[in-house]
């Protein structure tokens, strides 16, 4: 079975709804009022990776000290990236898989970690 199949198998058990977008596959689903998207990736399925999206918007006046902020959640959070796309802050969780992941196991752990950098994030801005 594919990563994505997966991810969407262990989504819906759990109850969520999740939307699976049909240009790409990816699949978005909300959890603690938050969005969060699974990137498809059919050409490496051991790639794990979750998007917490549109954490912050990004202008010229704070550009400075999100970038900083960033800098400190790469350096300080294990398998998370915080980027600037375009006029937003998102939060990638990326991972690779072994041969039979337990997906379950590995989505849990990845939403508490994304909200646990966006909080460090605000934080920082403090």
């Amino acid at each position: 079975m594919k990563t994505s199949e997966m991810v969407l198998d262990f989504l819906r058990k759990q109850g969520f709804c999740p939307e699976v977008d049909s240009d790409n596959g990816n699949i978005m689903f909300k959890y603690q009022m938050a969005t969060f998207l699974f990137v498809n990736n059919n050409e490496d399925e051991e790639f794990f990776q979750l998007i917490m999206p549109f954490i912050y918007d990004v202008s010229e006046d704070n550009r400075e000290i999100i970038l900083e902020a960033a800098n400190k959640i790469n350096k300080d959070i294990k398998v998370v990236k915080a980027c600037i796309m375009g006029e937003s802050v998102w939060l990638l969780f990326e991972n690779l898989l072994d041969q039979s992941p337990e997906v379950g196991s590995i989505i849990e752990r990845a939403l508490n970690i994304l909200h646990g950098a966006r909080q460090q994030f605000y934080d920082h801005l403090r």
